[in-house]
């Protein structure tokens, strides 16, 4: 009995709104006018109307349409709604009959606000509109057009299409020209103000976006990157709210699914990488920024997935879990992880990061708290601002953008002063450099001038020296004259005029080499040796033969090649003669051996058999004292002068030879010339 009575009850509601919405009649063109006070309004048709929502993956096409069954368009179904589905597409189906048989029918049809707006008359499109149609053929400005000749009977179908949402609650309004005309200059006028303050967010923006690109080109930090796309972006989003709002029709559909499914999620990723590199996030919190990391790769997942779902239509899986995947949450607990990270940061600039990073986050979940729902609204102006959300967004992103215009301001401050300290920093080490590069070109202008007195002395020194070995070799000479004079003297007056005349020879030789090697600071090594054996030949032919020798030169060596100072071996073959041969009967040897030790010192030593040097010195032998004192004496004067003069160490050892029985057996010079 209960279900038959529930059927009945049912059948009854149903029979009522079929009745209810029937056709719409009206006898030629109605002359509404709006009453004063009031705002103008039109006939509102939706109980007359048929509803169809295309819940298709592939929206159906008009003639797919016609075939769907439509249910009567009740107050459930008139609400704004969010939905998961990517496109929120919905039919109205109404039947106009124009009893009158002269007037012809011509209103506006008024949907509210969606995305796109499509009209059919019959099997007819006659109109299109809405916030992204930028087809001005057929586009209507205060709404679509409704034709109805006389006693005639018209069915339309009107579309609507949306992303994701409805902007407004639905409504299905028809109007004639001039309530419609009306109604879109009051609405204008009723939202100059929200127009104003958009207008001020917008040029907020874009002057932040022209400040931010002149600081880069000043400082050229590599935060500024960020943050001029972020305000430039954040900018690009203004005008889009401006225009669907406004109805300025600056942009395509397409760059409208551009900036609403990719700019509004590229801003978050945009300022994570801004405040990132500011704080250097991924330096001091290196898990916290992998986590960051991650929630920015799916606001990117996001991003495609929107953009190409709307343009395309195309989805993965089932379009009815589509609002799953583009949900805000990644957003917003990317926007609260940057907070906290901001937060623990030690850097000075953070709190400016975090005043914009929360007034952000404030003023966009305002309005989703439906706390301006319970203001009355006496003043429309206002409260119109009050109820349109991405006012409030807007304005999060311009405090944003200026807190962090703020921190580049007073990091660049920051880092003013601390160039400023290096700069002080840096003068006063150049000064101390300076002052200490000073002392040490003073330091090294003083040694050079020593080293340059030094110089002069010793050039001074060398000319000296120079001048003694000179003077030297110029004694030299007469000494070697006056021995030799006195041997042919002595063969003159024992009538030996042969071997005077040989003695002679060799003497006239001696002395034409004698005069050659007293011009030169240096002779050759063959030079040398042949004047010493010229000399020991007149020496043995004066002490009649007492007197042999022997000069041993080393294969190795070549005689013409090494140069050694001249007369330098003379007087120590001469003390071995007349101080060690001179006294023993039966004379003795001279040995003179040439050898190179090494590749750089060539080695003189002269040996004889002689008497030694202790015996000799019993002698005591006034002529050979005297010779002995003036022929050593300038050898060791010579030797002193070449080490000077040619800054070399020449070396004479003078050895005492022993015989088994530990008695004299001879000498030993060993002279050592570095060559």
């Amino acid at each position: 009995m209960q279900k038959a009575i529930l059927l009945v009850g049912f059948a009854m509601i149903y029979i009522g709104n079929l009745f209810a919405q029937d056709t719409i009649h009206l006898n030629g063109q109605p002359n509404w006018k709006p009453e004063k006070g009031q705002w103008p309004s039109g006939m509102d048709i939706a109980d007359h109307c048929f509803f169809y929502e295309d819940a298709a993956d592939n929206p159906l096409t008009f003639d797919e349409i016609k075939k769907q069954s439509f249910i009567p368009y009740t107050k459930e179904l008139r609400v704004q709604k969010l939905s998961n589905r990517p496109l929120i597409i919905q039919w109205y189906r109404f039947i106009i009959h124009n009893t009158s048989a002269t007037d012809s029918i011509q209103l506006k049809l008024f949907l509210g606000a969606h995305y796109f707006n499509r009209l059919y008359a019959g099997d007819q499109l006659v109109s299109i509109g809405g916030a992204y149609e930028t087809n001005k053929n057929m586009y209507s400005k205060q709404g679509s057009l409704v034709k109805v000749p006389p006693l005639a009977t018209v069915t339309f179908f009107a579309r609507t299409e949306d992303r994701m949402s409805l902007l407004v609650p639905p409504k299905v309004i028809l109007e004639t020209s001039f309530i419609a005309i009306t109604r879109d200059a009051m609405g204008k006028f009723r939202d100059r103000f929200l127009f104003l303050l958009m207008a001020l967010i917008a040029g907020c923006l874009f002057f932040i976006s022209v400040y931010a690109v002149y600081q880069y080109y000043l400082y050229r930090d590599k935060a500024f990157p960020w943050y001029i796309a972020y305000t430039v972006i954040a900018f690009m989003i203004a005008l889009f709210w401006m225009d669907i709002r406004l109805g300025l029709k600056m942009f395509s559909a397409l760059f409208h699914d551009l900036i609403l499914s990719v700019f509004t999620y590229i801003v978050p990723v945009l300022y994570t990488f801004f405040i990132g590199n500011m704080l250097q996030l991924p330096i001091h919190f290196k898990k916290g920024w992998m986590i960051v990391k991650l929630f920015v790769f799916i606001l990117v997942l996001q991003m495609l997935i929107e953009f190409i779902t709307f343009r395309t239509g195309w989805f993965m899986l089932n379009h009815n879990y589509f609002g799953y995947f583009i949900s805000i949450i990644p957003m917003v607990l990317l926007h609260i992880i940057l907070t906290v990270l901001t937060l623990m940061s030690k850097d000075k600039v953070k709190w400016f990061l975090f005043a914009g990073l929360v007034s952000l986050l404030l003023l966009w979940c305002l309005p989703l708290t439906g706390v301006f729902a319970l203001i009355p609204a006496k003043r429309p102006e206002l409260f119109m601002i009050l109820i349109f959300p991405p006012v409030f967004l807007l304005l999060g992103l311009a405090v944003e953008a200026i807190c962090f215009s703020f921190a580049l301001s007073y990091r660049s401050k920051l880092v003013l002063v601390e160039k400023n300290k290096l700069q002080q920093y840096h003068a006063k080490d150049l000064e101390e450099k300076l002052n200490t590069r000073t002392i040490e070109l003073e330091e090294q202008i003083t040694a050079r001038e020593e080293q340059k007195l030094q110089q002069i002395e010793t050039a001074f020194e060398q000319k000296i020296a120079e001048t003694e070995m000179t003077a030297l070799r110029a004694q030299m000479n007469p000494h070697f004259i006056f021995n030799c004079l006195n041997s042919i003297k002595l063969y003159t007056l024992e009538n030996d005029s042969q071997t005077a005349s040989e003695y002679l020879t060799i003497f006239s030789q001696l002395i034409r080499l004698v005069l050659e090697n007293s011009r030169s600071e240096k002779v050759t090594l063959q030079k040398e040796l042949e004047t010493l054996r010229l000399y020991i030949q007149l020496e043995a032919m004066r002490f009649k033969d007492k007197v042999k020798y022997q000069v041993n030169v080393a294969p190795e060596i070549d005689q013409q090649y090494i140069d050694i100072p001249p007369l330098l071996l003379q007087p120590y073959v001469e003390n071995a003669i007349w101080h060690g041969l001179m006294h023993k009967k039966e004379g003795g040897n001279i040995v003179i051996d040439v050898t190179l030790p090494t590749e750089h010192c060539l080695q003189i030593e002269i040996t004889d058999d002689g008497i030694g040097r202790v015996l000799a010195a019993a002698y005591k032998s006034k002529s050979a004292t005297r010779q002995k004192s003036f022929g050593l004496k300038m050898t060791s004067e010579r030797i002193d002068i070449i080490n000077q003069v040619y800054n070399i160490k020449a070396d004479v050892q003078i050895t005492d030879l022993k015989d088994g029985m530990n008695n004299a057996a001879g000498t030993k010079v060993i002279i050592k010339i570095p060559v």
